[in-house]
């Protein structure tokens, strides 16, 4: 890698900010010092330079791989316009969120999820990628077929972060029944009937399942140095 200066630059620091310059060496920080540089380089004029940025969750993955529904387009090509966005944001690590645990009437299923984590691992080995790519693995506990799918990621190390997600009726996100009615009967175009009947499931299907999916994959995660 090439040795590079930024000069005139608002250095974003640990506790403080400060005008200066900052050299690199083989892409990493070798020096920084506050007031005029002696030495030309890139002059930031006045920006603000920082190191880059870590994106925890990111949805987008899925709407460049699914942009309109029913329609697929390759997924490596769409971890490729995702990781262009994140790039570009600044951002040089990003934990991809992908969803287990489906909803039966999900456009994406799980084998959509393992199709795009394997296409994060092809663009990382073929130096696709610009930025840093983890598993950000969204766990729907009150999911009927959440175990099964989230047994799919068994042996994937890009998986360092889980969400244990719980959107049932009166619970989490939704503790609101009324909100509920109104994001999901408009998402469903349901009549109130339908809507009733949709909440009495999902709410079985959470009294089922849920206690038990939480503590296992806490227990999974936790043995294998998995952050929760």
């Amino acid at each position: 890698m090439s040795d590079h200066v930024f000069s005139n630059a608002r250095l974003v620091l640990p506790d403080e900010v400060i005008d200066g310059s900052l050299s690199t060496h083989n892409g990493r920080i070798a020096a920084l010092a506050g007031g005029p540089s002696a030495v030309t380089g890139h002059d930031c004029e006045g920006d603000y330079l920082l190191p880059g940025l870590v994106e925890l969750h990111t949805d987008h993955l899925e709407t460049h791989y699914a942009p309109r529904p029913k329609v697929r387009w390759n997924p490596v090509s769409a971890v490729q316009a995702h990781d262009a966005q994140i790039a570009c944001s600044g951002i040089t690590t990003v934990f991809d969120a992908l969803r287990v645990g489906m909803d039966d009437e999900a456009d994406l299923k799980i084998g959509d999820m393992r199709r795009l984590a394997d296409a994060i691992e092809t663009g990382l080995s073929e130096e696709r990628l610009r930025a840093d790519h983890f598993i950000h693995l969204r766990c729907e506990v009150s999911s009927p077929d959440v175990m099964d799918a989230f047994a799919s990621f068994d042996e994937d190390p890009r998986v360092r972060l889980i969400s244990l997600m719980d959107h049932t009726p009166g619970q989490r996100q939704f503790t609101s029944l009324d909100a509920y009615r109104v994001y999901y009967q408009g998402k469903r175009g349901f009549n109130d009937e339908q809507m009733d009947a949709y909440i009495a499931k999902r709410q079985a299907q959470a009294s089922e399942f849920t206690p038990q999916n939480r503590k296992t994959i806490a227990a999974i995660a936790a043995g294998r140095g998995i952050i929760v």
